[in-house]
């Protein structure tokens, strides 16, 4: 594989004539990948992202480096690497843990760790077993204080959906903060170098629902410009990147 500069792919290029669920991610993809294309990302890094999503080719589109995956269905190649199963929920358990796959330079845990019903600490270990010493995990997560949930939690009102009916989309069993994040961090065999705290969503395409979708150009747009000027603690997504503690005794940042 031959070296070559990374091209750009911009909101606009990912959101496309999307104006559901993609359009109002398109902006946190970007995200991850500028702070990819920040960890010096090369057609030769080795990458696992957990869950087979759009954001696997994107980081493939971006980089020209292979993109394995790790999640649910079986095991089998696709056209950016090779995906493999493994439900997280089972890392409970290290007899289970998978140990037939690849050490990663880098693993993206985006969006997913408030997915699972299982105690971070324990999926956390397992993840840490597929990255290098000198490796890099870049965790995503919603912003379990963000300003809207504080404001609700005032008002009397839960602002944390409930589990949902559907097996294979549960929904959300637990949003964490930042200081939880960092604890969890520690308990795993991480470092935290960074955090930063974002709002990365398009709130314009923030109504998509399963009976269709619902753009709202104008209190959308006037709704991204607040969220983005909120003080760092109050914004909506969380984004860290960690390394395996032995690898540093830099302090975290």
């Amino acid at each position: 594989m031959t070296n070559r500069p990374p091209a750009r792919l911009t909101v606009r290029d990912i959101r496309g004539d999307d104006d559901g669920y993609v359009a109002f991610h398109a902006p946190r993809y970007v995200y991850v990948l500028d702070r990819l294309a920040e960890a010096g990302l090369t057609p030769e890094t080795r990458v696992l992202d957990i869950g087979l999503s759009r954001l696997t080719g994107f980081i493939h589109d971006r980089f020209g480096c292979t993109v394995d995956s790790l999640g649910f269905g079986e095991d089998h190649d696709t056209q950016w690497g090779r995906h493999y199963v493994f439900d997280l929920n089972a890392s409970q358990d290290p007899a289970v843990w998978r140990r037939d796959l690849p050490r990663y330079d880098v693993i993206v845990m985006a969006e997913v760790i408030e997915h699972l019903h299982t105690a971070p600490q324990l999926v956390l270990r397992f993840i840490r077993s597929l990255l290098k010493d000198d490796g890099l995990l870049l965790l995503q997560t919603p912003n379990a204080a963000g300003l809207t949930k504080r404001i609700k939690l005032l008002l009397g009102r839960n602002p944390y959906e409930m589990i949902r009916l559907d097996p294979t989309d549960p929904g959300h069993f637990r949003e964490y903060t930042a200081a939880e994040l960092r604890g969890l961090a520690r308990d795993a065999g991480f470092e935290v170098r960074r955090t930063l705290n974002e709002c990365y969503f398009d709130m314009r395409y923030g109504l998509h629902t399963a009976a269709g979708n619902r753009p709202r150009p104008i209190v959308g747009a006037i709704m991204n410009i607040l969220y983005r000027s909120l003080p760092a603690p109050l914004r909506y997504g969380i984004t860290m990147e960690w390394r395996p503690r032995a690898r540093t005794g830099l302090p975290p940042r």
